[in-house]
């Protein structure tokens, strides 16, 4: 076999193999480690352990159905802007967390601080807290609610950490350059390739 066609298989070998090891990996990437119900009674508490494999910023979210209308739900998890539309009726949100590690309390915080903004999506979503999270480490959540929200029961709210929109912008840019490495390993390696059978061509042939 030509050095030309070894190398050339070899390079598109490595293409294809770098990028099937990236979405294999991406694919294995928990990013909402911990999702459960919201408690709704005044006084309940979570408390939850999860294990994270991927590093970057995480989210303390409830997140909720839009149902009845996102307007509404937007007052009664606390986002609207523009108070006023909310007709002077409170957020029953009300909450303490306190995010630990190996038995240390790492941070903490409350429903009244103002944190990362979430990703766009059919949920609305309410973010009480953020930590910076490293990938094989285990972490216990205590979340603690301090008001009756008996009346999200309709929109079944959950509670859940979730990676921030930032780590995602991250996640995107290596893979764009995983992808631009992948083609133009199998780029060169089929020109090669194709040098290689040309070479092999009688002269005269056509």
């Amino acid at each position: 076999m030509q050095l030309k066609t070894k190398t050339g298989l070899a390079l598109v070998a490595m293409g294809i193999g770098v990028f099937s090891a990236w979405k294999s990996w991406v694919g294995t990437r928990r990013f909402v480690p911990l999702d459960v119900a919201m408690p709704l009674a005044a006084g309940e508490s979570i408390a939850e352990q999860f294990t994270i494999n991927y590093d970057g910023l995480y989210l303390i979210e409830i997140t909720a159905e839009a149902n009845p209308s996102v307007e509404t739900l937007h007052c009664l998890l606390g986002v609207e802007a523009d108070v006023v539309r909310c007709h002077g009726t409170p957020s029953p949100i009300a909450a303490n967390w306190i995010v630990s590690a190996h038995g240390h309390e790492l941070r903490r915080g409350s429903s009244t601080e103002l944190h990362t903004v979430p990703v766009q999506s059919q949920q609305v979503t309410r973010v009480i807290g953020e930590f910076p999270g490293k990938a094989g480490e285990t972490y216990d959540l205590e979340v603690t609610f301090t008001s009756d929200a008996k009346q999200l029961a309709a929109v079944n709210p959950r509670m859940r950490v979730a990676v921030a929109s930032i780590a995602y912008t991250d996640l995107e840019s290596a893979g764009a350059l995983v992808f631009a490495v992948a083609f133009i390993c199998v780029m060169f390696g089929g020109i090669l390739l194709g040098i290689a059978r040309h070479a092999k061509r009688p002269v005269g042939h056509v």
